[in-house]
């Protein structure tokens, strides 16, 4: 089988978030499972094209869209030609891939618009054998708009929903700025949207399969309190929705092969954690290494549950236990973290984006703090199990599919669940109920080191989801 999996960011390349993991390692897993897979991508400007050997690949084409003349060049992984990147001024010469310091560019519609007519003339001048179109959020999302309307193209089409609170909303003229049919297009079950356009409804709409990053978060976007004002156009297409729990990729996350880490351990070498945490402690002047080190790695927004962390740092300052902070993200919690950085001497907090430092934390830390307001799948949670840390995470989306609390599973070592602890009401007093919970387990030093192990040795790999996609497809 054929697949072209176009997606607006693919780590290693270009990454703000989870889609970019995804983005690499699922067509990775499909490429394992035997299926030839093509990505394609915007060539930003920040993408280092001598570091990845990106070259050009002899393709160049100009397109019209609304009398303005958009040239187009193709490039491709040096390394791996099925890895093709789409070069265009409009859509590529910014310094960030969907907004800068002073917010939205502006021009995301056309920006994304442009890159979806190009990833389906890619397709068609170099006539790629292509059976399935696999696109991903709002900035693909034309993509099977176009291709059952202008284009008439008959390949399958799937949309997977990474996060459903970003839709790509725009005025209504971007219809005929794209031009993009009003009479088949403007209408409910397309992209009309409170008299505006809604890329991501006009996918919902358009393609032929649905699926979502995890099974609780299918459903809970059925509804009001998680739908996102789309739970009534997800109903009427809920017969083509489906939830499959993303994985990681167990290649770039394994602490036995982390070149980020101090020392690398596995199940049956593990003292190389502890050599990492005593190693992460004197590094940031935490005191006593010996205490419970708590951890947060993501972005700084109210779905990733920085609000109950901030109410609850009163409380941390008091704990005999380490806690280490690390993210950025809304001006207002940047500014709120960044006023307590170097406040306490039990609270590390570092504003940014340090892929290197994060596996530190990962390989150091014994619980990782995760209380989302909502969460469509996650990965921290997975990525933290592989390297022996024990979520604490709300029960929600991805969350509740990915984590069982540690007192639900009597047989521990006969588990394929990974182990953690969970709330279910989203308040600072539950979230600080499952802070004791975990003090607790950890003054149990034999049970907290077993299913340290134990959620080492579960399997959150891409196979099983790689798998799911594969019938998927077929079906």
């Amino acid at each position: 089988m054929n697949i072209l999996f176009a997606a607006s960011e693919i780590f290693p390349y270009a990454k703000t978030g989870g889609l970019a993991d995804v983005a690499h390692a699922l067509p990775e897993s499909l490429r394992d499972e035997g299926q030839k897979v093509y990505t394609v991508m915007p060539l930003y400007n920040q993408v280092d094209r001598e570091k990845y050997e990106i070259i050009y690949n002899g393709l160049t084409f100009d397109y019209w869209l609304f009398g303005v003349r958009h040239q187009f060049d193709i490039f491709e992984n040096k390394n791996n030609r099925d890895e093709l990147f789409i070069y265009n001024p409009v859509l590529c010469d910014r310094w960030g891939l969907y907004n800068d310091d002073f917010g939205d560019f502006g021009d995301n519609a056309l920006r994304f618009g442009l890159f979806s007519y190009a990833v389906l003339e890619v397709m068609i001048r170099l006539k790629l054998k292509i059976d399935v179109v696999h696109v991903n959020d709002w900035q693909t999302s034309l993509i099977p708009l176009l291709m059952k309307t202008r284009y008439k193209l008959k390949q399958k089409t799937v949309l997977t929903i990474h996060n459903l609170a970003y839709q790509g909303i725009f005025p209504k003229k971007v219809m005929d700025e794209l031009e993009i049919d009003w009479k088949s297009c403007f209408k409910f079950d397309g992209l009309e949207y409170f008299d505006n356009v809604n890329f991501l409804k006009a996918g919902i709409s358009f393609s032929d399969s649905i699926t979502t990053v995890s099974k609780t978060y299918a459903q809970e976007i059925q509804t009001p309190a998680f739908g996102e004002t789309l739970d009534e156009t997800l109903r009427v297409n809920s017969y083509k929705l489906k939830g499959i729990v993303n994985g990681i990729s167990t290649e770039v996350f394994s602490p036995s092969k982390d070149k980020f880490i101090d020392k690398n351990f596995s199940i049956d070498e593990y003292g190389g954690k502890l050599e990492n945490k005593i190693n992460l402690c004197k590094e940031l002047g935490l005191k006593d290494d010996k205490r419970a080190l708590f951890i947060f790695v993501g972005r700084f927004t109210s779905q990733k549950g920085v609000d109950l962390i901030l109410d609850a740092i009163s409380l941390f300052k008091t704990y005999e236990a380490n806690f280490v902070i690390l993210g950025s993200g809304e001006d207002i919690y940047n500014h709120s973290f960044g006023s307590l950085v170097g406040v306490y001497d039990n609270i590390h907090i570092k504003i940014g984006y340090d892929e290197a430092f994060s596996r530190k934390l990962y390989a150091s830390a014994d619980f990782l703090l995760m209380p989302s307001l909502f969460e469509p799948c996650g990965l921290n949670q997975m990525i933290a199990m592989e390297y022996g840390v024990l979520p604490l995470v709300s029960k929600t989306g991805g969350l509740k599919d990915t984590v069982t609390d540690f007192t639900d599973i009597k047989d521990i070592e006969n588990s394929s669940l990974g182990l953690g602890i969970t709330f279910d009401e989203y308040n600072l007093f539950w979230f600080n109920h499952a802070l004791a919970k975990a003090f607790s387990l950890y003054g149990n030093k034999d049970k907290f080191e077993r299913i340290s192990k134990h959620n080492m040795g579960v399997d959150n790999s891409w196979i099983h989801s790689a798998k799911e996609y594969l019938n998927l497809y077929k079906s």
